[in-house]
């Protein structure tokens, strides 16, 4: 598919279509195509699944961050490991599918995850799911459509390790 803006039109819809690419609209053919979408992304998971890690082998916390909160998280770790706090980061790159045994993985081995959202915490639910009681999950809301302030985030970390 061509990127948006590089001189190719195309229209994008939420249209289900049959195999020969007719627009239909019927459930059965909606559930079929949805099934198929589905069980292709799950094939690939290990392909589709990036993440970046920092400071995770010795991490009592791990902030999971997505998105442009990953810069303001980055600046609460580096000060929070300043204070002594081992502290590491997982950046989802895909949320979907999402990283549950790798998460699963890690809460094994820390307290807590901080997860810092601009939203209500749809991902620190998929983060708790994941960790499966092992760690806690400590979400860190912010509404509005502006970006955590550090200090909130690192007041998180701190509250994490207690």
């Amino acid at each position: 598919m061509a990127n948006t803006g590089e001189g190719y039109r195309f229209h994008v819809t939420g249209l289900t279509h049959d195999e020969q690419g007719y627009p239909v609209m019927t459930p059965e053919t909606q559930e079929k195509l949805v099934k198929r979408l589905v069980e292709k992304v799950e094939l690939y998971r290990e392909e589709i699944t990036e993440l970046e890690e920092e400071g995770i082998d010795d991490a009592e916390v791990v902030v999971c961050t997505y998105g442009v909160t990953a810069r303001v998280a980055m600046i609460a770790i580096e000060r929070t490991r300043q204070e002594g706090i081992r502290v590491g980061m997982l950046r989802l790159i895909t949320v979907w599918p999402f990283p549950e045994d790798r998460i699963r993985e890690i809460a094994g081995r820390v307290k807590a995850f901080v997860v810092p959202e601009i939203n209500y915490g749809q991902i620190s639910l998929e983060v708790e799911r994941s960790a499966a009681g092992m760690a806690r999950t400590i979400l860190v809301p912010n509404m509005g459509g502006a970006v955590h302030d550090p200090e909130t985030i690192m007041d998180a970390i701190r509250q994490a390790v207690q």
